[in-house]
């Protein structure tokens, strides 16, 4: 299930982030790593981020108290 994909919405709402915060960190090449679902050869696709990709994220910007 940690392959799991999810849409941008559900995504921002798991880390309790705005959704334009996703949207400028991937214009920006920052943030999560993304997929992008295209039908054709078209430029417009659906955005889906892994939910092992989410959890590895969080993991890594884990900063410790100190104990």
């Amino acid at each position: 299930m940690e392959d799991r994909l999810i849409n941008e919405k559900q995504a921002a709402d798991m880390l309790s982030i705005p959704l334009q915060t996703l949207r400028s960190d991937r214009c920006f090449h920052r943030g999560l790593p993304y997929v992008k679902l295209r039908k054709g050869h078209s430029e417009r696709g659906s955005i889906r981020y892994r939910l092992s990709d989410i959890k590895k994220y969080v993991e890594q910007h884990l900063i410790s108290s100190g104990e």
